[in-house]
């Protein structure tokens, strides 16, 4: 994932006023770690999702992700996520991710389609890359 931070500073040549851009990119890696569960990117659960790809983000960009979850126990179940394990720790300040699972119970062998969302706070500063995890986990 890149992320695009644009730092606008006016200078002046020959008395022509101008702007001056400094982009910088901040690289993410987004693992996802299931437990109990399955997640895949197509609703046949075909193509099994463990990355995601935000793409190029901005300061206050939201972005959504579609991926499917099936249930790959015996039982019905319900799901919980969270996030962990943030490179750096300070990530987590500007950069959070939710998704609209629900608490429902999800039957055996059955496909739900879930959005995760993430979004970068306006006011990032000082996180050149980042990492974390993406847990999954199926209980009940």
């Amino acid at each position: 994932m890149i992320l695009i931070l644009a730092l606008l500073t006016m200078f002046q040549i020959s008395g022509v006023w101008g702007i001056m851009t400094a982009i910088y990119q901040i690289e993410n890696v987004a693992t996802l770690v299931t437990i109990g569960v399955e997640v895949y990117w197509d609703v046949t659960a075909t193509m099994k999702c463990d990355k995601i790809d935000w793409g190029t983000l901005r300061p206050g960009d939201t972005k959504t992700t579609t991926v499917y979850i099936k249930n790959m126990k015996t039982a019905p179940f319900t799901a919980s996520f969270v996030t962990s394990k943030w490179d750096p720790p300070a990530a987590v300040n500007y950069i959070s991710v939710a998704w609209d699972f629900g608490s429902s119970l999800l039957l055996p062998g059955r496909i739900r389609e879930t959005h995760f969302t993430l979004t970068v706070a306006p006011n990032i500063v000082g996180i050149t890359a980042f990492a974390f995890l993406m847990n999954v986990t199926a209980s009940g």
